[in-house]
């Protein structure tokens, strides 16, 4: 074959072969086309990412909209996000899809970010895996004589002075390392993960008779 160099794509056992350009091809279009991105084949329910293509799941309804509740707007969009991309093939635990929305709204709000707020906080101050700083404070008071001689009292005459220090703490750097990545879990994952009781847990081979 002269000029530009074709190639064949894969057998697919929905699909023909035919001739595939690599220099143009290439598109997320035909690469959705390719694995068949939009099929969708719920068992027991209906998948998340269905609800999302027809638009019946959006983060505006009021059924589920929680950006009043989230720690910032940031955060917010972040997270919804990721709850998208984690849970889109999976199946919704309870129908119809409005009691649902309903439910996961009810979780995230009154549930979840009450709990994660104070750990967003936290981590926006920064982790230091390898160390701590401690910021302490001590305070010297020193008793002279009674006060009494002064104004009739048993009070003390009292002299006292701040001191502030700062006590860094650094561990073995390969042991916190280790430390670190085998405990850290993300706040969006740790939350993710309380929201797996609203997506079905059960799968099956058996998947629309392909």
């Amino acid at each position: 074959m002269t000029g530009k160099e074709y190639v064949y794509k894969p057998f697919h056992p929905f699909q023909n072969w035919e001739v595939f350009n690599p220099e143009t091809d290439y598109t997320t279009e035909s690469m959705n086309d390719y694995t068949y991105q939009n099929e969708w084949h719920a068992v027991y329910t209906v998948q998340l990412g269905e609800l999302m293509q027809s638009g019946t799941f959006d983060w505006s309804r009021d059924e589920l909209n929680w950006s009043d509740a989230a720690y910032s707007p940031e955060q917010y969009e972040r997270f919804c996000k990721y709850f998208e991309d984690r849970f889109r093939f999976r199946e919704i635990s309870i129908i119809p899809p409005l009691e649902w929305f309903y439910a996961l709204r009810r979780k995230l709000v009154y549930e979840l970010m009450p709990k994660y707020k104070p750990l967003y906080e936290q981590v926006e101050g920064g982790i230091a895996p390898l160390g701590e700083n401690e910021y302490l404070k001590r305070r010297h008071i020193t008793s002279n004589y009674p006060e009494t001689l002064l104004s009739g009292n048993s009070d003390y005459i009292t002299t006292g002075d701040d001191e502030e220090y700062e006590r860094v703490k650094v561990t073995d750097a390969g042991a916190a390392i280790q430390a670190y990545k085998d405990n850290f879990e993300s706040v969006d994952a740790a939350m993710a993960d309380e929201l797996e009781v609203l997506f079905v847990s059960m799968y099956t081979t058996n998947v629309n008779g392909f």
